[in-house]
């Protein structure tokens, strides 16, 4: 009689001992992925799909006991959250699951920098968020003075969860743009500026040149254009009333487009900006250059410099240069 207690005892101490082992073996799984796996789940999307893209992405072997039975205990199947997920390798399955199942999101960097128009915008942000193109095309169209939407955007790199909605993200640009204008208010009154009259005129100076170094030039001139209640006469604001970007030789026909953009028509800036301008464009306004240029036009050799000029007849043979070195490219 001992010896069958005896070995009935044994048998459960052996059961026990292997559940513990195998409890302590569940505890400690971890996933596969030999690298980073950013993981993206989209509204709508069930378990399966998510263990599908799990297995897609190594992160879940061929033996995923350990991850079923923390979901049936966490109800991932009844509860996945949407988001942008940041698996690292060697984690915890059991901390995987209640990563999902809570929602613990790793936020995504959002790269902003200069676009044309609330269309590219929409379209680059579609592309690095959850967000649709026509979501934000809708939120920015709701928003007080839509078309001054460029004036309530620093272009910069923001840390944002994937599936912000384009409200909340609009909000928060607004909020980083105001933070980054508070900044600046010392040199606005400086300068004799509003926010939105250095955005508009930044917004020109982005389309002039991308030679960071001559910005600060180029905004002088502009400044001192609009001083002495010149004509901007700003290629670049002829390019936008046309609604033709790709145009390589502004034309006498071009400047005749009835707008209120166009520069060489209409004193002062234009009505909004012509494009989301970068920082060091912004900054070249709040910070431009003061000399007695009152005339630029870009270099014969193509290098994307210009050429300044103090007075017409120096403009006069700078242009002639440039002129002359389209046509001897071909170039209409």
């Amino acid at each position: 009689m001992n010896k069958k207690l005896t070995i009935i005892l044994a048998i459960i101490a052996v059961i026990l001992i292997s559940g513990i082992g195998f409890g302590f073996s569940l505890l400690n799984k971890k996933t596969f992925n030999k690298e980073s796996v950013n993981l993206y789940i989209y509204p709508g999307e069930n378990y399966e799909k998510v263990l599908e893209k799990l297995e897609k992405s190594s992160v879940l072997g061929e033996k995923r006991t350990a991850f079923e039975i923390f979901s049936k205990v966490k109800n991932l199947k009844n509860n996945v959250k949407s988001g942008h997920y940041l698996i690292e390798p060697n984690t915890s399955q059991k901390n995987l699951v209640r990563m999902l199942a809570n929602g613990l999101q790793t936020p995504v960097k959002l790269v902003i920098n200069k676009v044309r128009l609330k269309e590219d915008f929409a379209k680059k942000i579609s592309e690095q968020l959850m967000i649709t193109e026509n979501d934000i095309l809708l939120a920015i169209n709701n928003e007080k003075n839509p078309e001054n939407f460029f004036d309530k955007v620093v272009c910069n790199t923001y840390e944002v969860y994937w599936n912000i909605s384009a409200e909340s993200l609009l909000e928060r640009l607004k909020k980083e743009a105001d933070k980054w204008w508070e900044k600046q208010e010392n040199q606005m009154k400086k300068i004799g500026l509003s926010r939105h009259q250095i955005v508009v005129l930044a917004s020109i100076v982005e389309e002039e040149t991308n030679k960071n170094e001559e910005k600060p030039t180029i905004a002088g001139v502009y400044i001192n254009r609009l001083k002495k209640d010149m004509l901007l006469q700003a290629d670049p604001t002829v390019k936008y009333a046309v609604g033709d970007f790709t145009i390589k030789r502004v034309m006498y026909k071009h400047l005749q487009t009835e707008s209120p953009y166009n520069t060489y028509l209409n004193k002062g800036l234009p009505p909004t900006a012509i494009c989301l301008p970068n920082v060091s464009s912004l900054k070249s306004v709040l910070n431009y250059q003061k000399h007695n240029y009152m005339f630029f036009c870009a270099k014969e050799d193509f290098s994307g410099y210009h050429n300044f000029a103090v007075t017409p007849n120096e403009h006069y043979r700078n242009a002639e240069k440039y002129k002359n070195a389209l046509n001897k490219l071909g170039i209409k």
